[in-house]
Order: structure tokens, then sequence, then C-alpha cells
């Protein structure tokens, strides 16, 4: 089973680090995005990945069970390795601001570029052309068109009248969908190729980027996941640098922004796994190379 040590949460993605602990063998390092976790296995050269047993909440739990799905993750979540949060550092995430209202998120469901399948109905009969909701207090919550009882295009409105998100369609097959943090400040912003996200952004309060990724649109693996500390300084970045080898460039950072490690990943498709390959150099926070790890296989061969 895994038990969480630290959690940390930001409406729409949720970033912990614990172990995963199976009877009579030793704990191996875990960390998470939202419901996966990527945990390192160096005995087997094997990631677990694992799922809550229910889905997170905003209770701020500091721990709780997890059940094994899968001994192999695919690439599109695997691409993360070792501690996103380095277990011997801290870092400061920042204010990420209040989770999403409910009712604003149920408007996805009317969204039919992004999946959505529901049906509005006005006076007994799909929604056609523009449609108003209102708060409580008479303020506008929600303006968005409306054809044959879905959304294409909208926006929804905190009680102040503070924009909370807005959807657009840039034309038939890509889409944009923003949301805003109560202080007006853009909390994320997603772009979609076919109703499939192939770019997110996430930021703190203050505006400052905290998440950041870039999928393959036919492929399933990222070619881009950086995430950063409340000061703006990185704490894990991982670039596509070769697209004919589909091999990756990954550093993680000391708090502060000092490199703490660097080295490459090679996505194989025959495994549906990204492994780490050739050398990785380790730096202390004064800058100086403290060791290097070979890898063959995914696996350590040597340590200089």
């Amino acid at each position: 089973m895994t038990f969480v040590n630290e959690l940390y949460i930001s409406g729409l993605k949720v970033f912990w680090l614990g172990q995963f602990e199976v009877q009579g063998l030793p704990a191996i390092e875990c960390h998470g995005i939202d419901e996966l976790a990527f945990c390192i296995d160096e005995r087997e050269g094997a990631f677990v990945t694992v799922r809550p047993i229910e889905p997170f909440n905003t209770m701020m739990r500091t721990s709780f069970l997890l059940s094994i799905a899968c001994c192999w993750f695919q690439a599109s979540q695997g691409q993360t390795e070792q501690a996103l949060l380095p277990s011997d550092e801290h870092f400061v995430l920042g204010d990420v601001g209040e989770d999403p209202d409910p009712q604003m998120n149920a408007y996805e469901a009317l969204n039919k570029a992004l999946g959505g399948d529901s049906v509005r109905s006005c006076s007994g009969h799909p929604c056609l052309g523009w449609v108003e909701d209102h708060h409580a207090s008479g303020s506008l919550k929600h303006r968005g068109f409306y054809d044959a009882g879905q959304l294409t295009v909208y926006k929804n409105y905190w009680p102040d009248g503070t924009l909370e998100r807005e959807f657009r369609s840039v034309d038939a097959v890509r889409s944009i969908l923003r949301t805003y943090h109560s202080n007006g400040q853009l909390r994320s912003e997603t772009r979609f190729v076919d109703g499939a996200s192939v770019q997110y952004e996430d930021r703190y309060v203050d505006g400052k980027l905290r998440y950041a990724e870039e999928r393959h649109r036919t492929e399933p693996y990222f070619l881009r996941m950086d995430l950063f500390a409340a000061d703006g300084h990185p704490i894990s970045t991982l670039q596509l640098i070769d697209k004919k080898k589909v091999e990756f460039i990954q550093k993680e950072f000391h708090p502060g922004g000092a490199l703490r490690s660097e080295g490459r990943a090679r996505y194989d498709p025959s495994r549906m796994d990204t492994q780490r390959t050739g050398t990785w150099t380790y730096y202390d926070t004064a800058g100086s190379v403290v060791k290097y790890e070979d890898y063959q296989d995914g696996r350590v061969a040597s340590v200089r």
C-alpha cells in the first residue's frame, strides 16, 4: 500500500510525495500528480502506478490509502522520473487559490467540444442561442451560446462580476479554456485539439506560473512537463530534445533554483514507458558535481 507523507493541492491538480510499501520489501519513494503516482523501484528498474480509492478533495488530507492499478505506466504518465518534489528538500509552492465552484464546473458537461454529452432544455426543447444564468444575488453567473442544447461559446462569472472562466473555439478542431482566480488573475489555460488537451498551464494566485505541460498530438508522451515554486524558480523540468530518438532532457533543482540533477530519458514504444539513459549528473547547491550515475536499460549500472 502507499502512504502519503506530503500533499499539495491546487484546485485542478494535486501533487504529493509518499512511500510505497509491500510487506517484506523495502519501501520505495513515490510522487504523484492528481490520481496517478509514479514510483521507482531500482531493484527491478520498474515503475508502479497507483490510484486512490476515492477521488481527491480539498480537505488537505495528509495521508490516505491507495490501491495498485498496474506495475508499469504508460509513457504519457511516466515521464516524471524519481522525485518531482525531492524528498530531502523543502519547496514553497505558494497560494494556489480556492477550488472552482462545482456549479461552475457543471457547465463542462454541456460542452460538446470537450466531450460533454448533456443537453440543456429551454421551454421543453434543446436550447438554441444565448442563455444566461444568475447567482442568488442577481449578478450574472453564466452566459453561453447553445446549439441543439450544447455549449459552443461561454463565460462564467464570480458573484462579484469577475470572470471565472471562458471557453471559445479557435476553429473546427481547436479550442481554448481559461479559468481565473477570484482576484482576476489567470488560473489556468488549456488548449484542445479535437477535444483532447495538448497544452496546459496553471498559475498561483499572484499570476506566477506553477505548472506547464505539452502533449504530443498523436503519440502517448509529453513534450514538456515543468513545475515551479512560488518564487518562480523551477522544481523539475522535462523537455523533448531529440524527436527521432524520442529523448528528453530532465532537470531537477534545489530550492532557490540551483541545478540538482540532469540527464536524459528515452521513450520506448515497445514497452510503453520512458527510461533513464546515459549519464546523469548530480550537483550540490554550490554547483559542484557530487556524483555521476550511468544507466543501462533504465537501471543504474554504475555510480562514479
